[in-house]
């Protein structure tokens, strides 16, 4: 295993079986043909072609069109197409920067394709080479990735929040950093990547169920956190959490597995070697340091 060995996981995908999902002239998502097929059922809510799937365009506002793909989402999910919804929204854009054009249950992220947002936190002790990080092992009883290991904070992005409100609210929920504290976060970029998932049970790291293509950006923060704070599980999400010298976290990350409770959450391998390049820690001179720097920004197709 090697630090590039996850940022080749998490961009693993091929394209040629997937078609687009569109709305207007917004191509805001990537989805399997066989899984598009399925949409026929629902009429003319989805225009669907061989390559290409088309949200009705009589639907011309942002509620009409969140609430027409509800009650299809509630019918796939039913019937096994789509996971149990989570009854968390997400906002379906083209690109990040644009307005979304409806909204959509998180569980239903990976089949049609959106680009989905979230952050993750880096809580640092200390500095220069005795530096050590806050580190979160996952809920056995989680339905995703249940015991592994994860940053200290982390999140998706539903509407309604900002980014910096979204960051304030789960750094209490999941490890009672109280909200002046929170407030020290320093955003200091965003890493994505593009994965295709299988279909019909558990992806090979034991997650989320059902097929599609993970679309993902998330913003990265670096918070220090005093010597003597210590973060709590509150809801239930972490159950535990460990402070670790830099150096085994970067040994983790280098030379544990991909999946299983000895390491990191695919994704969350992600941020470490990003926080490992941003402060010196993973070297220019080393052999995969320009495919590490640019693998960590996909370009979303």
């Amino acid at each position: 295993m090697a630090f590039i060995d996850h940022v080749r996981f998490c961009n693993t995908h091929d394209l040629r079986d997937f078609v687009p999902f569109r709305v207007g002239q917004a191509r805001v998502g990537m989805m399997r043909r066989g899984f598009s097929m399925e949409l026929r059922r629902f009429g003319a809510l989805f225009h669907v072609f061989e390559d290409l799937v088309h949200l009705d365009p009589r639907l011309t506002t942002y509620e009409d069109r969140t609430k027409a793909v509800d009650e299809a989402l509630s019918a796939l999910s039913e019937d096994g197409l789509l996971p149990r919804l989570r009854g968390e929204r997400y906002p379906v854009m083209e690109r990040l920067s644009d307005p979304p054009v409806f909204e959509i249950d998180r569980a239903a992220a990976t089949a049609f394709g959106i680009i989905n947002r979230g952050f993750h936190l880096n809580g640092i002790v200390g500095g220069g080479d005795d530096a050590r990080m806050w580190v979160a092992r996952r809920a056995w009883d989680k339905s995703t990735y249940p015991g592994h290991l994860d940053n200290v904070v982390a999140g998706g992005h539903p509407v309604g929040h900002t980014a910096e409100e979204n960051l304030i609210k789960e750094c209490a929920e999941e490890a009672g950093i109280a909200e002046p504290l929170a407030r020290r976060a320093v955003p200091v970029g965003m890493v994505s990547y593009v994965m295709e998932v299988a279909d019909g049970g558990p992806s090979s790291t034991g997650g989320e169920m059902g097929g599609g293509l993970r679309r993902h950006a998330f913003w990265a923060y670096d918070l220090d956190l005093p010597e003597d704070f210590r973060p709590k599980p509150v809801d239930g999400e972490v159950a535990e959490f460990m402070l670790l010298p830099w150096r085994e976290v970067a040994d983790i990350v280098e030379r544990g597995p991909i999946g299983g409770p000895e390491g990191f959450k695919y994704n969350c391998n992600l941020v470490v070697i990003d926080w490992l390049l941003r402060t010196g820690r993973i070297a220019p001179d080393h052999p995969d340091y320009l495919d590490l720097c640019t693998g960590l920004h996909a370009v979303f197709p």
